[in-house]
C-alpha cells in the first residue's frame, strides 16, 4: 500500500517548527490509516498520478493527527470518558464529536478542506 508521506514530510512541511503530536516511532501507522482514508475518498486516483501533490501530503498528515488523537482518548474499552469525578465513582463518556458518525464527518471535512479543489475527489467518469 503506498504512504502518501513520510515523517520528514511531516515534521518539516506540515508541522513548520510545531510539536509534533504524534510520536515518531507511531507515525508510519496512522499515516498508512490516513492513506487508505484519502485512497477511498478519491477513488484511488492520487496512485496515477506520477507527483503526489503537496496538498495530498497535508491532507493525509491533519488525518493521521486527527486519527491517532481519535485513538488517544479512547478508554481500554474503546469508549471516550469526557469527564471523572471521584466522589462516587462517576464518569460522563463523550459521544458526539467522537462518536463513529462524528469521526466520519471530521474526516470527510479534513479531506474537503485539502482536496477540494485538486480535482481528485471527482465522483464522475474519467477521460
Amino acid at each position: 500500500m503506498l504512504v502518501y508521506v513520510d515523517l520528514e514530510f511531516y515534521k518539516n512541511q506540515y508541522l513548520l517548527g510545531r510539536a509534533p503530536k504524534i510520536p515518531d516511532v507511531d507515525f508510519p501507522y496512522w499515516a498508512m490509516l490516513a492513506s487508505g482514508e484519502i485512497r477511498q475518498r478519491t477513488f484511488q486516483r492520487v496512485e496515477a498520478l506520477e507527483v503526489i501533490p503537496e496538498e495530498v501530503g497535508m491532507c493525509c498528515c491533519e488525518l493521521a493527527e486527527k486519527l491517532y488523537s481519535v485513538d488517544a482518548a479512547r478508554d481500554e474499552n474503546g469508549m471516550i470518558l469526557q469527564s471523572y469525578g471521584n466522589d462516587g465513582e462517576t464518569g460522563t463518556y463523550k459521544t458526539d464529536e467522537l462518536s463513529e458518525a462524528g469521526i466520519c464527518r471530521s474526516v470527510a471535512g479534513i479531506v474537503r478542506k485539502w482536496l477540494v479543489n485538486t480535482g481528485l475527489m471527482y465522483c464522475g467518469v474519467g477521460r
